[in-house]
């Protein structure tokens, strides 16, 4: 019996080495396989063999890392792509085998291939960091599909140990295209270091570069008594009882105190616009010398009233300018703006565009920089002068180019108005057809 037993224990061992040692009698020939370097690794490319016993192509590598990586690809495919790279590297070694429904591999073979820069690396050949007006501007422009994070930080000091940190402003997922960033620290300083760094989508950082000493670029705000306002086409609305005209657009008034009441009908506080003003000259400031503009600000009034007229009608035929505001403020506020500037006021030919501001005319409320001016959603409504003590204000902010010319004066051209908000069904109610323009509050800013 025990002789039994020492026959049958060498026998399981004879067979399992036997097996320990078997292969897949097949192979794939290496000019039945190709490569296509992509961003941070390659696509393989491959024909196999007429074998109805190929289940599957397996692939065996080290990534960046010196990960030992593994990848199969089925043999209803044609193609296998291979991850794991960030810097471009040529003649990565890998060994390519195939296997049948036992999970037995063929003879190796031995195949090397390039690989081209990931997105985490390649986001950084069109990167920049440049001073713009009170921030900094972080522009970019991936060309190629990507895949991964990008961290932007700026060295400040941490608020708990008041040690020199570095303080995360932002972090977003790379793709394919252009896009833009704002950073506005949040701690005053003179300059900035600006920290860019990204990582892949298993958690390693790749790559980080430091933009030192940036230093935003000052502005200042002009005091309204240092500039003229002009009215060439006479278009203001000029109504010292109902509290309608251009001085309204500078009396400091960002949103809707002077107004704020919910019961009058005639109080309104603001600018308001004749008809049919669109595409011309709104007005013009004479900034009294060539400065360089920064930025205009045109501010909508917030939601703090629900008393905007709508007539005249049969029950109130008195109400003036209910024609006008039809129940409805936002419809009559810019969707499009573009300002102009000249040194020769009366040289039609002179003026050059500064700067543009387009939405389209139609888009949802949520989507408006004006969403929380009145009659946009209730969410916004302001009850009390307590609340809206506390509130932001809200306006339309069009940034120059800090590389611009400059000018004396400014033309403001309304292109368009807002389309009725959600709530405004009727085709009459917050209707706008003679195209009326209202701007609560104008700041204009300049180079410091």
């Amino acid at each position: 019996m025990k002789k039994l037993m020492y026959i049958l224990l060498a026998l399981w061992a004879f067979y399992g080495c036997q097996d320990d040692d078997a292969y897949f009698e097949t192979s794939i020939p290496a000019e039945n396989l190709s490569f296509t370097p992509i961003p941070g690794g390659v696509i393989m490319h491959y024909k196999l063999p007429s074998n109805g016993d190929i289940l599957y192509i397996r692939v065996r590598y080290e990534d960046a890392f010196g990960k030992a990586m593994i990848c199969s690809g089925s043999y209803a495919c044609d193609s296998l792509v291979l991850l794991g790279f960030n810097e471009a590297q040529k003649g990565v070694p890998a060994r390519v085998t195939l296997c049948n429904n036992d999970d037995l591999e063929s003879e190796p073979v031995d195949v090397t291939f390039d690989t081209k820069d990931s997105g985490p690396v390649s986001f950084f050949e069109h990167l920049e960091v440049y001073p713009a007006w009170g921030s900094i501007y972080l522009n970019y422009d991936i060309k190629e599909e990507s895949k991964g994070m990008a961290h932007v930080f700026y060295v400040g000091e941490d608020p708990v140990s008041k040690q020199p940190d570095t303080l995360l402003i932002n972090s977003f997922v790379l793709a394919k295209g252009v896009g833009s960033l704002q950073i506005t620290p949040q701690q005053v300083r003179p300059s900035y270091d600006v920290v860019v760094r990204t990582e892949d989508f298993r958690g390693y950082m790749v790559k980080e570069k430091v933009w030192q000493n940036v230093e935003p670029l000052q502005i200042e705000k002009l005091n309204p008594a240092d500039f003229d306002f002009y009215d060439p086409e006479n278009f203001s609305i000029e109504d010292p009882v109902y509290r309608l005209g251009k001085s309204y657009l500078f009396d400091g008034d960002l949103k809707g105190e002077s107004c704020f009441d919910w019961d009058r009908w005639d109080n309104f506080c603001t600018y308001l616009s004749k008809e049919h003003c669109l595409g011309k000259p709104l007005f013009i400031i004479d900034m009294k010398e060539q400065k360089l503009p920064a930025e205009f600000r045109l501010y909508a009034m917030l939601f703090v009233r629900n008393s905007f007229p709508y007539g005249p009608n049969d029950y109130y035929d008195d109400l003036e300018y209910g024609d006008i505001w039809t129940s409805c403020y936002a419809s009559k506020l810019p969707s499009s703006v573009t300002v102009y500037g000249s040194n020769d006021m009366a040289d039609d030919t002179s003026w050059e565009e500064i700067v543009h501001f387009e939405q389209d005319r139609e888009i949802d409320n949520e989507l408006r920089w004006c969403k929380r001016c009145n009659d946009g959603d209730y969410e916004y409504q302001i009850l009390s002068l307590d609340a809206l003590s506390f509130a932001e204000p809200c306006y339309m902010q069009l940034s120059c180019p800090a590389t611009g010319s400059e000018y004396r004066y400014l033309k403001f051209v309304i292109n368009e108005v807002f389309y009725n908000p959600a709530g405004f069904e009727n085709a009459m109610s917050g209707s706008n057809y003679n195209k009326h323009v209202t701007i609560h509050e104008l700041e204009i800013y300049t180079a410091k």
